[in-house]
């Protein structure tokens, strides 16, 4: 028996009483290593009562992520300690995580105005040469003061900080790292690199997911919330579902769905828990017993 496991004994021979406060000041103590960075940096535990765990969270936004996250913090505490230790999570009232109070941002004002960008000599040839291609006299005027338009706001957007797509050589703001068009496509990838992930370890929870999706593509850690992973797990969850028909339950493709559902390893999964989880997706599975079509 190791030091931990000793100690833990130890308490609870001691009473239910000193046994819970002590399983209690565990939780807190270890609570960055059992939900991760993430969630540890925005939820803070308050105090374990009666198998409820009162939490403080950095604002209201973040109270509403805290029902994504409840499933896995319960899974990943109870897991630790061996035992049924957190059956809910709620958050505490009276209590909040304050923020560093920071002054409101101030809108940046441009380092060069507008009327003071003026285009070389050499880029207005650039634009002419550009121009020249246009047969039509007129067509080609207006080509070209789009062009100069163009090259002038380019100028104006450089010296205000602006800079090149990660992905291309379109120009971003400085705030950002990706254009409009980029930003859609790598969401895009994001989704479909999060389907691999859940279908190669559909057992992984959200925020272990995160992690290796992070690994991939860090240019997108303000993308890849923990709402997004879970939305990303309920589609594929619907995708396998509508492959599997009712009565099955060995299959690769049932596996991959209670896995998916319970975020359990295939080797844990035993034949009542597939049957739970079969039942409660049986709505979405490819053929359904005649007595739940009868109620559509």
């Amino acid at each position: 028996m190791n030091l931990e496991n000793y100690l833990r004994e130890k308490m609870r021979s001691l009473g239910t009483e000193p046994y819970q406060k002590f399983l209690a000041a565990e939780v807190i103590h270890h609570w960055r290593e059992l939900v991760g960075e993430k969630i540890s940096a925005k939820v803070k535990p308050v105090k374990l009562e009666r198998g409820i765990l009162l939490v403080a969270v950095e604002s209201s936004a973040y109270r509403d992520q805290l029902k994504f996250w409840s499933e896995e913090i319960i899974e990943a505490i109870n897991e630790k300690f061996g035992e049924p230790l957190v059956k809910g999570i709620r958050p505490a009232q009276g209590f909040q995580v304050v923020a560093p109070v920071e002054t409101p941002p101030e809108v940046d004002k441009p380092k060069v105005a507008p009327e003071n960008v003026t285009l070389s000599a050499e880029e207005i040839r650039r634009c002419e040469k550009r121009a020249q291609k246009v047969a039509n006299d007129k067509l080609r005027e207006t080509v070209l003061q789009t062009l100069l338009s163009h090259a002038k706001l380019q100028k104006f957007r450089l010296a205000n900080g602006w800079h090149k797509c990660l992905k291309c050589d379109s120009l971003c703001e400085p705030t950002e790292i990706l254009c409009p068009i980029c930003t859609t496509k790598e969401r895009e990838a994001m989704v479909n690199a999060l389907f691999k992930i859940f279908s190669e370890h559909p057992w992984l929870k959200a925020w272990e997911a995160q992690k290796i999706l992070l690994e991939q593509m860090p240019h997108m850690k303000n993308e890849c919330l923990l709402p997004t992973i879970e939305s990303a797990r309920s589609s594929l969850i619907q995708q396998v579902a509508s492959k599997v028909r009712f009565g099955d339950e060995t299959s690769p493709d049932v596996l991959k769905l209670v896995a998916l559902k319970k975020r359990l390893h295939p080797d844990k999964l035993t034949p009542a828990i597939i049957r739970r989880a079969l039942a409660d997706l049986r709505f979405n599975l490819a053929e359904q017993p005649k007595r739940f079509q009868s109620r559509k």
